[in-house]
């Protein structure tokens, strides 16, 4: 990697092997639960993650790796899905008579931001006064390279040792006991859970530029030594969501995490980092050349942990800082 400065943006693409997971379904039917399925442009249909699924690991991996929770609202404190919505900060705007009206949404954005890591990252939606923020990490569909995945449903049944006993007085369940009997059927049942294995195209971009960022007047109402704390633990987050997924049914189902390759195309200055879907066979490539078209950096990493030695390196870097003339 290149010698320190900026860090404006970063996009990761990369292809995971995750074998006999199910981070996440559609939904359950009965007693059979069913996995993602997605379909491509050319009409194949495939399995898939979607990206709130990924986005709900990496803002959990952020509130866990803080150590100090003070650096989050209440809401967040509690990892409570409404953020600044539920901010007595943020809401008492609406009621405060010394704010002026046309001035609430900017205020209310200000205190957000200020008191929360996790509503300036992940953003938010505020119904009154009406702001929202959107996030500065962005996670596309996890989506299973066609021909590399396969599905499997599997049949469990849960039993009920007490389901053997008798009532009261050792007579065996019959019509005069039928609250027995209703225990025993409640108790014991079957169910169908799917297993999913496969490599995986995943994308990611993220924007350090717009940390502490007030975007109803474009300017930084974070001070640069907490924008950098910020997007360290951002990025140490991104380490922890592709080394230990956490997702549907990891208690009976966690992934066995088989490989990660893929680039990391970095951006100094102001131009977005480009994503190539990793669906393409050629896709680290396309992206090297893109990345060298463009003038931009790209880091190639081939496991897991190359992966992280990479986004270490980018925390020695300065989120880049909008520069807007002065009034």
């Amino acid at each position: 990697m290149a010698e320190n400065g900026s860090l404006f943006e970063l996009g990761i693409m990369a292809r995971a092997t995750w074998n006999l997971h199910s981070l996440n379904n559609e939904g359950t039917v009965g007693n059979v639960s069913e996995p993602r399925t997605v379909m491509l442009a050319n009409g194949d249909k495939t399995d898939g993650i979607s990206g709130e699924m990924l986005k709900h690991i990496h803002s959990y991996f952020m509130w866990m790796l803080e150590s100090d929770k003070s650096h989050f609202c209440q809401a967040c404190q509690n990892m409570h899905p409404q953020k600044a919505d539920e901010n007595p900060l943020v809401t008492g705007v609406q009621t405060d008579r010394e704010i002026s009206a046309d001035k609430k949404p900017k205020v209310a954005m200000e205190k957000a931001i200020v008191s929360c890591t996790l509503c300036d990252l992940h953003g938010f939606l505020v119904q009154r006064p009406t702001i929202s923020r959107s996030s500065t990490l962005e996670f596309g569909w996890v989506i299973g390279i066609p021909g590399n995945t396969h599905r499997d449903i599997h049949m469990h049944a849960r039993h009920w040792m007490g389901g053997r006993e008798v009532p009261e007085g050792g007579e065996e369940v019959t019509e005069e006991a039928p609250e027995r009997v209703a225990r025993k059927v409640a108790a014991q049942m079957i169910y169908h859970r799917p297993t999913r294995s496969g490599i995986y195209a995943v994308i990611s971009v993220f924007q350090p530029w717009r940390i502490g960022l007030n975007e109803m007047d474009y300017h930084y109402v974070v001070g640069k030594n907490e924008r950098k704390r910020r997007c360290e633990l951002a990025l140490e987050a991104y380490k922890a969501t592709f080394a230990h997924p956490e997702g549907a049914m990891d208690t009976t189902r966690l992934p066995h995490i088989e490989n990660f390759e893929g680039a990391i195309i970095i951006s100094k200055t102001n131009f977005p980092a480009p994503v190539l879907s990793p669906l393409q066979d050629d896709y680290a490539e396309k992206a090297r050349n893109l990345a060298e078209k463009m003038e931009l950096e790209i880091v190639s990493f081939t496991n897991i942990e190359q992966f992280c030695d990479a986004i270490t390196e980018l925390k020695e870097l300065q989120p880049w800082t909008l520069q807007m003339p002065t009034s």
